[in-house]
């Protein structure tokens, strides 16, 4: 296997992540978070796989240390000699997103809710409210924001947090933090994802109460509060000039199948590269378990 068929995967992936950037605030939310979802899932299909291979590539040829990855390499075919500025960054790439990943778990772990209950209200002067991943879609707010709002205006913000509850939007982010955490170029398209899931909910709440401005204007309110966790959705977290220009402007439509064909033709052909790339996984796995 040559590097070349090696990096043309990544490089496919690049130019579809760039392709995706450009056109995603012009969808409905609900669509670009779908698209950016799905965008980053192939994205780190192609990437991690590429990434691994070139860090064997690399290892198996250094004197000594690469004594002990020669099956791996044959596994994954790589026979040629990666060189050290390819192969280098990519084996610190590869060890720096293992450990990301794993930390992106844990606090995945750690901070989800799976049971029903209440809205959690926490002494707090700041204003703020944010959602916890896990299927419960537990609420947190501080004591700050409630003081702070009025009724109707704390209508918006838990119709804003429920959203993200209801439509699971924690297991968007997960793969927006994972995304970050195993490809750390991948950072811009992964904060266009989270800004996604904010407009997304922010359009329920314009829904609910039939006012896009009144929830602007609460919005605004509240954008000074402090920040959330890591694995959480804040009302206010994230893009608030932004989110509040979309919802003083009518909401976007669907584009048409025909305008979304050269993305997700895109979306496809990166798909098939990141098979093939997989596929040197499954050989990986198959030498590792013969049963």
């Amino acid at each position: 296997m040559s590097v070349f068929w090696l990096v043309a995967p990544l490089a496919a992936a690049s130019v579809l992540a760039i392709g995706v950037t450009a056109v995603h605030r012009r969808l409905p939310p609900k669509w670009a978070a779908q698209t950016l979802a799905l965008t980053l899932v192939v994205v780190m299909g192609a990437a991690v796989p590429t990434v691994l291979i070139l860090s064997l590539g690399y290892l198996t040829h250094i004197p000594l240390l690469g004594t002990g990855f020669e099956w791996c390499a044959r596994v994954f075919g790589v026979h040629e000699n990666v060189p050290a500025t390819v192969g280098l960054p990519a084996s610190v790439v590869a060890i720096v997103g293992i450990w990301g990943a794993i930390k992106v778990f844990r606090s995945q772990r750690r901070l989800s809710h799976h049971h029903v209950g209440p809205v959690e209200v926490i002494a707090h002067d700041q204003p703020f409210a944010f959602t916890l991943p896990g299927r419960a879609g537990h609420i947190v707010m501080s004591s700050g924001l409630v003081e702070f709002l009025d009724e109707d205006e704390l209508s918006v913000v838990l119709t804003h947090e429920r959203a993200h509850g209801r439509h699971r939007h924690d297991r968007y982010l997960v793969i927006a933090k994972l995304a970050v955490a195993v490809a750390p170029m991948l950072r811009p398209l992964s904060s266009r994802l989270e800004f996604s899931l904010e407009r997304w909910a922010d359009e329920s709440a314009a829904l609910a109460c039939d006012d896009r401005t009144f929830v602007a204007r609460t919005l605004g309110k509240v954008a000074l509060g402090a920040p959330s966790p890591m694995m959480s959705l804040s009302f206010a977290g994230l893009g608030v000039p932004a989110r509040m220009t979309a919802l003083l402007e009518p909401m976007a439509t669907p584009p048409r199948a025909l305008h979304m064909a050269p993305l997700y033709l895109g979306v496809a052909v990166t798909g098939l590269f990141a098979i093939y790339q997989l596929h040197h996984l499954v050989k990986l796995i198959v030498t590792l378990c013969p049963g």
